[in-house]
């Protein structure tokens, strides 16, 4: 049973919450708190998997609250309510929560989002990794692109465009960017993956914020050379991905939902590659098992660590609130025919108030897994840009792909496009040279 805590200083609003979701008592145990004081008492003496606190509250407020749940209690995924009212908080508020409700908010909104994210723990078996995946504030960026943005940012007549182009050149900030937009703080109608599009919805002066005051992006300083992992080397085969796997769905003529999909998703599938340089001793052990045994990178991640980099990922962008389209990619890009079809369990809605997730994403669910295992996708795409950029020095010669699921490819009949594929390759690679 999940259990779940809600904080809040006006006893009316739990009184509503402790109605409203009296249906799920069989699948959650529930605990309410009237002040973060009483909220860290019941941590103190229970255990908790997810707490949604109010913002505004007398004493301690819902900023200062999270901040000692984040130190004290990393695996619990922290979720904010928050009103307009409260955009300092807000802005404060996210480095130490994972997503944002709006108030007033429904409660089939607040059943969907505690719903998904007790799902995506399922995800991360590995307890450890997990309590370090939650407990993860921002990734680093390249020191380059982050001292252009900050620059940008000083700039008195800084560029929304320029600042938006800096952002999609970088897996972090792209993420991070995707994770406060997509939050139902901003009330959008859809999900968005694009994150140039996503810096006009946050606006110039909200992102000078994040950026100058609250540092929510930061630059890697740490010599990763001493266990064998480069930042640049990452950053630039997520990149490379990305634009590869967008030109074989446009070889496909594929919608432009599934180009965008597509181009976002493959920049950021190594994304929990970026968590791994945070553990030096996973890594290492990694490295060394590579070369006593020669085994695939991601076999010797489960070797070491019971999951791969791919479930890291999705676990992380799953907490942020980024559409489940690209989480199911994130997570099976490197064996797409084991994509789970009840990853995400679906929630029947009966109606969407302001500021809620969409309807769309809300049934996203069993539909597109199934989509997935029968036609092509993003998925499809950014499964065989990875694989063939990580197999390198492809001739037209090349009859075998290692890295390729060939029973996904067999299963959708599309092994014949496969040499159209390679040619879109070596398109990108020409234009690398």
């Amino acid at each position: 049973m999940r259990k779940i805590l809600f904080v809040d200083d006006e006893p009316e609003v739990l009184q509503e919450f402790k109605r409203e979701l009296q249906p799920m008592r069989r699948e959650w145990g529930m605990s309410f708190a009237v002040s973060g004081e009483e909220a860290l008492d019941f941590m103190s003496k229970f255990e908790f998997d997810v707490v949604v606190s109010d913002m505004r509250m007398p004493k301690m407020d819902g900023l200062e609250l999270l901040n000692q749940v984040m130190e004290s209690y990393p695996d619990i995924v922290r979720i904010v309510l928050s009103e307009d009212s409260d955009r300092e908080l807000l802005l404060q508020s996210v480095k130490c929560s994972h997503q944002h409700l709006k108030k007033p908010c429904s409660i089939d909104t607040v059943k969907y989002v505690i719903t998904r994210t007790c799902k995506l723990k399922d995800l991360l078996r590995n307890e450890t990794l997990r309590k370090i995946v939650t407990g993860i504030k921002k990734l680093p960026s390249l020191p380059a692109l982050y001292g252009m943005i900050v620059k940008e940012m000083q700039s008195p007549d800084a560029s929304l465009k320029k600042v938006g182009y800096i952002i999609s050149q970088d897996v972090s900030m792209s993420a991070k960017v995707l994770q406060i937009v997509n939050s139902a703080y901003f009330g959008l109608p859809r999900r968005i993956s694009d994150p140039q599009q996503a810096t006009v919805y946050i606006g110039i002066e909200t992102l000078k914020a994040l950026v100058l005051s609250v540092h929510v992006f930061s630059s890697f300083s740490a010599d990763t050379k001493l266990y064998g992992v480069s930042l640049q080397d990452i950053l630039g085969h997520c990149l490379l991905v990305g634009r590869l796997a967008k030109e074989i769905a446009r070889s496909e003529k594929a919608e432009t939902k599934i180009l965008e999909e597509a181009l976002i998703a493959g920049v950021l599938h190594d994304i929990g590659k970026l968590i791994l340089l945070q553990l030096p001793d996973q890594n290492r052990q990694i490295t060394n098992l590579i070369g006593s045994t020669g085994g695939s990178y991601v076999e010797v991640e489960y070797a070491v660590m019971k999951t791969s980099h791919a479930e890291l990922g999705a676990y992380l962008l799953g907490l942020w609130g980024l559409p489940d389209s690209i989480i199911e990619i994130v997570a099976f890009h490197h064996s797409p025919s084991k994509l789970l079809e009840d990853m995400f369990e679906e929630v029947h809605l009966s109606d969407e108030g302001e500021g809620n997730v969409s309807s769309d994403e809300m049934c996203h669910d069993k539909q597109s897994s199934k989509n997935y295992l029968t036609e092509f996708t993003a998925l499809t795409a950014v499964h065989v840009a990875n694989a063939l950029l990580m197999q390198k020095d492809i001739t037209r010669e090349t009859k075998t792909f290692p890295n390729i699921d060939t029973m996904y490819l067999k299963t959708l009949n599309l092994e014949e496009r496969l040499p159209v594929w390679v040619e879109q390759y070596h398109k990108i690679m020409r234009e690398e040279i």
